[in-house]
């Protein structure tokens, strides 16, 4: 197996030979950037182990749509939730590997990306939410490329990434959200709005809380869980991330109402017998069977649209009663950290840049604070 390095510029290259093709031409990969000759000499007695292994995958002439699949199939599907696999998959059959796909993994270039992004927005019309979810997924897909050592960079990084597009967040006072659980008690949409508004889980951690996960004795449910409807089954997967796994503490006046629907499905067992699906869900239908996520936020949105109009306040959404909680619980001046681990976000950061609108009334609440404190030192 012959290898050679070169010098071009202020940076070496490697060159070796990896065999002939079917029509007996001969096969070379390359790889440049290395700022010293020992950088390269490394590289390349590592590369020819590789080969002679079998471990080194050659990434010239792959097309970038085959790298997606193969990265799909290789990193995403053993590391990433169902949910979050269907999502990457839309975005690269829809949008990506249409445009992309086409060109060679080692000859993407930044211009390519920021044309791309250029196109979803400009051409398509689509928001600049959509055009950030493709660069997120062709960014990280590509960081794995250079982790495999099939790509020397992540040409990612060099492109300007699109902004979100701001919405406005719609969030209930403190005032209306006590009116819409009012209207709702009756209603099978009462228990996932009270859980959502008073302790900010998301549609699915709602309904994949199980008995098992609920003291009531401590007054504390443990988030492991989300459903999802997978293949037109419902199924338990892990949350979206590691800091989703948490420990929430209950509002008191909700443990009651939590042990009543506790007591019902044990009046549902005993009725029904065998005919009971027991999923041991905290919430569920009358039969045991698990709700659909979607229908949630359906019949939600529909009542909305009623409840609106007849008790004037905002036509929310379901994921706004999360945004709700930590926004009331942020109003009164509860420490942000603490509001992040009860949503469950990666880092403080999220939690103080999604909730920013509520930041400016703190930091004046807190500079009066700090006014009164200061002016009482100095009459004393």
């Amino acid at each position: 197996m012959r290898g050679n390095i070169t010098k071009r510029g202020k940076t070496y290259t490697i060159v070796l030979d990896i065999g002939r093709d079917d029509n007996g031409k001969r096969k070379q990969t390359t790889k440049g950037g290395f700022k010293t000759k020992k950088e390269a000499e490394k590289a390349l007695s590592e590369l020819i182990v590789k080969i002679e292994k079998g471990d080194y995958f050659v990434s010239e002439n792959m097309l970038f749509k085959d790298y997606l699949e193969k990265w799909l199939n290789e990193y995403c599907i053993n590391n990433l939730t169902p949910k979050t696999i269907k999502t990457y998959k839309q975005l690269i059959n829809t949008y990506i590997a249409p445009r992309l796909g086409a060109i060679k993994l080692d000859k993407l270039k930044p211009l390519d990306l920021q044309s791309f992004y250029n196109y979803l927005q400009n051409d398509l019309k689509l928001s600049g939410t959509t055009a950030l979810h493709c660069h997120e997924v062709i960014n990280v897909s590509l960081k794995h490329a250079v982790q495999w050592q099939m790509l020397n960079r992540n040409i990612a990084s060099s492109v300007q990434r699109p902004k979100k597009a701001k919405k406005e967040m719609l969030v209930l006072t403190a005032e209306q959200t006590n009116m819409l659980l009012e209207r709702i008690k009756n209603l099978s949409l009462y228990i996932p709005v009270l859980l959502a508004v008073t302790t900010g889980l998301r549609r699915g951690e709602v309904l994949g809380l199980t008995w098992n996960n609920v003291d009531l004795d401590k007054g504390v449910i443990y988030i492991v869980n989300q459903l999802q409807r997978i293949d037109g089954e419902f199924k338990l997967v892990p949350t979206k991330t590691a800091r989703s796994k948490r420990n929430i503490v209950l509002l008191d006046y909700t443990i009651p109402i939590l042990r009543n629907i506790k007591k019902i499905q044990i009046e549902h067992k005993l009725l029904l017998g065998s005919e009971y699906k027991d999923h041991n869900l905290m919430y569920s239908q009358a039969d045991g069977s698990p709700y659909d996520p979607e229908y949630i936020s359906r019949h939600f949105l529909r009542t909305m649209t009623k409840l609106s109009v007849e008790l004037e306040i905002p036509r929310i959404r379901f994921h706004d009663l999360r945004h709700t909680h930590a926004t009331l619980l942020l109003s009164r001046n509860i420490n942000p950290k603490i509001v992040s681990e009860r949503l469950g976000h990666s880092s403080i950061s999220i939690t103080l840049d999604t909730y920013s609108h509520v930041l400016p009334d703190m930091q004046k609440e807190a500079a009066e604070n700090l006014n009164d404190l200061m002016v009482s030192i100095h009459n004393h």
